[in-house]
């Protein structure tokens, strides 16, 4: 049968999706949670790892050398960097880099989606009331990289910590890659400081930092239902997407076109 391979970094993202899923089967890959489903002809394979590119480039490796993908789906969270993305918009990502000491490194295009299954998403979107938008998913290995986020001047970037990682092992053996990431929080709204890069971002890397950062600024822990009824909100709002999305991809179609390696 032939595969299409899920990369997901967090427990709400992976079990969210899972409750659509109504027969599957947990699974080990070395030291990293798998689950194995059948979606129509395809065999699905979901990879949890952790909020960490190299860990996603890991997990990412490990699960291409086992089932050879036609596909890998990168979902999750992302923090936005302009104001007119809101909280609870979807961003598609058409390329990916990463942040390293404040310089952004090896660009690498992301699958361009084929008008009919675009269209779809489109739709599938607007009937739920949510935007959708293709952006840049920029990739960052911890908070210090978080600092000049005012100087991007990528087409709707988004801040997160796995797509590059699951770019560079799918890039090296011409595996398309499509990344969703939903919106939980906007740095040019609320600034660095807020509940989403305290956990997402500093307590990954330095949980000290995390714990002095909460108690400096206490006021944000009066966030903390906030911080996860929007991040359930949105894992929702992901898991119904990419459950629809899979439903679409895995139905055989002709591709008529000249970069096809490069499309879903």
């Amino acid at each position: 049968m032939k595969t299409i391979g899920l990369i997901a970094s967090g427990n709400i993202e992976v079990f969210t999706l899972l409750r659509y899923i109504p027969v599957k089967k947990k699974l080990k890959l070395n030291e990293f949670d798998a689950y194995y489903f059948k979606n129509n002809s395809y065999e699905i394979f979901l990879v949890k790892c952790d909020k960490q590119l190299a860990s996603a480039r890991l997990a990412t490796s490990m699960l291409i050398d086992k089932i050879s993908p036609l596909l890998i789906v990168s979902f999750g969270f992302g923090g936005a960097v302009e104001e007119d993305i809101h909280v609870g918009d979807i961003v598609c990502g058409n390329s990916t880099t990463m942040i390293e000491n404040g310089v952004f490194e090896q660009y690498i295009g992301l699958s361009a989606i084929p008008s009919d299954i675009r269209n779809f998403i489109f739709d599938l979107l607007v009937e739920n009331k949510k935007r959708i938008f293709l952006g840049t998913i920029i990739t960052v290995n911890g908070e210090q990289d978080l600092l000049d986020y005012t100087k991007i001047r990528f087409n709707h970037p988004v801040l997160e910590m796995e797509t590059h990682g699951v770019a560079q092992a799918a890039y090296r053996r011409r595996i398309p890659i499509f990344s969703l990431r939903g919106i939980t929080h906007n740095l040019a709204i609320e600034g660095n400081v807020n509940l989403h890069t305290i956990f997402d971002y500093t307590w990954q890397y330095d949980k000290s930092k995390a714990m002095r950062k909460l108690m400096t600024h206490p006021w944000a822990l009066f966030k903390l239902v906030g911080f996860y009824k929007t991040k359930y909100n949105q894992a929702n709002q992901m898991a119904s997407t990419i459950y629809s999305l899979l439903q679409v991809l895995s139905l055989d179609y002709d591709t008529n076109s000249e970069d096809a390696d490069y499309r879903i």
